[in-house]
Parts: structure tokens; C-alpha cells; sequence
């Protein structure tokens, strides 16, 4: 019997799959982070399945781990939610009072005005405070409530993550978009540059059709006739 290809995922899928995932838990810490994210990561059914998730990881944890309140975790699951529900209810209401914003907007960091304009520059306030801010009250939280304090610092990892993918998107979106410029204005630079090539072909004059009569009795036909449209 030939032997069996392998079919675990590459590595290349793998990671592919991880970026893709690690934008679920980086959410329930957004919402309530950020008070103006798109509505389309607002969808309900995400919502209800990253803080669902999160429920039931606190239910089963309760049992012999009553010392971790994985209760508070299950508050947390609440929250965020509900604030989800809340802020996408905000979108809509503002879609149809013609508020333009991206939907796919990952939203603003609560610290911005704050901060020095050099950490607001290149979004490094949400790509690097924001989950700074999320594992530090993790890490503060750790001695009172371990089952949400593990998850903030998870949650604000995989925030970091997702900021980076996001943010290296946006670059190789940026690149093309430029390079699409250069290349138009390359374009039209040919097209002027053809357009004034001189004609090497020199135009050749028309000779007209031969009819045969020689110049002189062609001038003698031309007199004949116009004696005769003189005559009454």
C-alpha cells in the first residue's frame, strides 16, 4: 500500500489561520476600548460567538477554581457584549444620518488626546498603548481575579497582533497605491512623447488622374466653352 501524503496544514497555513483568528479575542477588549468602531466588526453573530466563547470558558472554569472568580470573567463577558450591541446600534443610526466612516474601522485609542503627537503619529497609540494598557491591568488584576486578569493580557497580545497586521496591510495598500501613480504618470509620459514623434514619411503630392489632353488644348477647350456661355 503506497504511503499516505501528509495532510497537516504548512506552516504558511498555519500562520495565515493564526493572524485570522487572533483579531476574535483582540475584539472583546476593542469594544470596549474604543467608542467608534465600523459597524462590520460589529456583526452580532461575532459578538455573541467571541463573548460566548468567553462565558463558557468561565463556566468551566468555576468548578474547583473558585479562587480565580471566573466570575468576574463572566461580567467581563457581559460588558463587552453589550457595548458591542450599543455601539453598532450608534453606527447604524448614523449611517442613516449620512455620518461617512469606514466599516471596517478598528476605532480610535481612548488615550489619543493625552498623548504627545508623536505617539498619536502612525496610529502608535492604539498599536502600542492600547495593548500595553490591557496587559498591564491584567498584570494588576492578577492577584484578585486570575481568570480575568490571564484573559486581559491574552486579549491584549492578541490586540498587538492584530494592530500589526492591520497596520502592515495598510502599508502594502499604501505601496500600491503609489506605485500605480508612478506607473500612470510613466504611461503618460510614452503617450506624450509618441504623440510628438515628427512623420518621417514625407507626403507625396497627388498628380490626379491622366486624362491624356496636353496642357495646350486643354486651355483651348476651356476658352471654346466659355465663348459659348458668353453667347445669348
Amino acid at each position: 500500500m503506497p504511503p499516505q501524503p501528509d495532510q497537516s496544514p504548512s506552516f504558511m497555513q498555519q500562520y495565515i489561520i493564526v493572524k485570522w483568528l487572533i483579531q476574535f479575542p483582540a475584539r472583546s477588549v476593542m469594544v470596549l476600548l474604543r467608542r467608534d468602531i465600523g459597524v462590520r466588526l460589529l456583526n452580532p453573530l461575532v459578538l455573541a460567538a467571541v463573548f460566548g466563547f468567553v462565558a463558557v470558558l468561565a463556566i468551566l472554569a468555576t468548578p474547583g477554581n473558585e479562587a480565580a472568580r471566573p466570575g468576574d470573567l463572566l461580567i467581563f463577558a457581559g460588558l463587552g457584549f453589550l457595548s458591542g450591541i450599543v455601539q453598532r446600534v450608534r453606527r447604524l443610526w448614523g449611517m442613516s444620518r449620512n455620518v461617512r466612516q469606514h466599516t471596517y474601522y478598528i476605532g480610535s485609542s481612548p488615550f489619543a488626546k493625552w498623548l504627545p503627537e508623536f505617539l498619536r503619529r502612525n496610529r502608535r497609540d492604539g498599536r502600542f498603548i492600547d495593548p500595553l494598557f490591557c496587559m498591564t491591568v491584567g498584570f494588576i488584576l492578577l492577584p484578585y481575579s486570575k481568570a480575568l486578569a490571564m484573559w486581559l493580557v491574552f486579549s491584549g497580545f492578541c490586540l498587538r497582533l492584530f494592530e500589526f497586521t492591520v497596520h502592515e496591510r495598510e502599508q502594502e495598500n499604501e505601496l500600491d497605491l503609489k506605485d500605480s501613480l508612478v506607473e500612470a504618470e510613466q504611461n503618460s509620459r510614452t503617450v506624450e512623447q509618441s504623440e510628438h514623434v515628427p512623420d518621417e514619411m514625407p507626403e507625396q503630392s497627388d498628380a490626379g488622374i491622366p486624362t491624356g489632353i496636353g496642357s495646350d488644348i486643354s486651355e483651348q477647350v476651356k476658352k471654346q466653352r466659355t465663348r459659348k456661355a458668353k453667347r445669348p
